[in-house]
């Protein structure tokens, strides 16, 4: 299962509708595999996390991208929205992984050395 945070900017007098996670939910289609959608608003901007079973990261922001384009193409309440971008959240477990291998720094590449010309 893949988390991939959906941008929308919304009107300035926008107000979130109480059941919009559901309604997301609602228009994606079983094959989709939209399993949750969370929703934080903003000023002038909405952040919905759509948990997306998919074999692949890629194909979990391409679904990502289609039912939130479908949901905001369909909802009179997101007419006047548009979406801004559509990507993966960093996943904390795996980055408190990086955290944990030698040197536990969270760093995947060597620093320079300041004492010689090798950087």
């Amino acid at each position: 299962m893949y988390l991939i945070h959906v941008r929308l900017h919304t009107p300035r007098d926008f107000q979130v509708p109480e059941d919009l996670a559901a309604q997301f939910i609602a228009e994606a289609t079983p094959a989709e595999s939209v399993e949750h959608v969370s929703v934080h608003p903003g000023d002038e901007a909405l952040t919905l996390g759509l948990y997306v079973v998919a074999e692949s990261l890629l194909i979990a922001e391409q679904v990502a991208l289609v039912v939130a384009r479908r949901t905001v193409a369909r909802l009179p309440t997101l007419s006047g929205s548009r979406i801004t971008s559509c990507s993966a959240a960093i996943i904390a477990a795996y980055f408190d992984r990086t955290l944990e291998r030698p040197g536990g720094d969270g760093r995947t590449m060597r620093l320079p050395n300041a004492d010689t010309a090798e950087s």
